[in-house]
């Protein structure tokens, strides 16, 4: 189903109706029981994907024009699988790369979006620690050890998404996310996260 909504929303090209298609796909999420976890990370990885295009980074954060923008998973093979379906769809005119990260050993170079998994052993604390002060957009799934340090927050909470930014740690990764993200983020009400 997120699938579906998703393509229907693909052409839209403003940041006005791309921040209405996020709150609509939020919204019929939040309508439905999210019972399967396979479907949580479907409409998890959705929500990474939309929220990536609010994001302005910095332009010495890519090489060149064409360079991808790099989703980089960090142990959650799920997610993973989830993010490569959105290879196909460029966010700022530059094509979606999904790697998967198994240590935070050269990730700053590396990754331009960061999922940290809710699974993985080591702290994420740690990698958060390792692209400090880089244009990364660190993402991370409430409930995870220092997972209040990352830009966006993550959750389901009865059958409902939510999400949170943290507006400092952007300002210290020099990234710039948009008013409208901000102003969903707490009209979803994120704080709670």
């Amino acid at each position: 189903m997120v699938k579906e909504v998703y393509r229907a929303m693909n052409p839209i090209r403003t940041k006005h109706r791309i921040a209405r298609g996020l709150a609509i796909v939020l919204l019929l999420v939040n309508g439905h029981v999210v019972a399967d976890t396979a479907a949580e990370v479907a409409v998890k990885a959705a929500v990474v994907h939309k929220i990536a295009k609010f994001v302005s980074w910095p332009e010495t954060a890519f090489e060149s024009d064409e360079s991808p923008i790099r989703f980089c998973v960090v142990d959650h093979h799920s997610m993973f699988d989830a993010l490569l379906k959105f290879d196909d769809r460029p966010i700022h005119g530059r094509p979606v790369r999904v790697l998967h990260m198994p240590e935070p050993v050269n990730i700053a170079s590396r990754c331009d979006v960061l999922y940290l998994s809710p699974h993985e052993d080591q702290a994420a604390a740690d990698w958060l620690r390792s692209v400090a002060g880089s244009p990364i957009l660190t993402v991370s799934e409430t409930g995870r050890p220092g997972a209040d340090d990352s830009i966006v927050r993550v959750a389901i909470r009865r059958d409902k998404v939510r999400f949170a930014i943290n507006t400092d740690a952007s300002d210290r990764a020099g990234l710039s996310i948009s008013a409208q993200l901000l102003q969903l983020a707490a009209a979803l009400g994120g704080g709670g996260v």
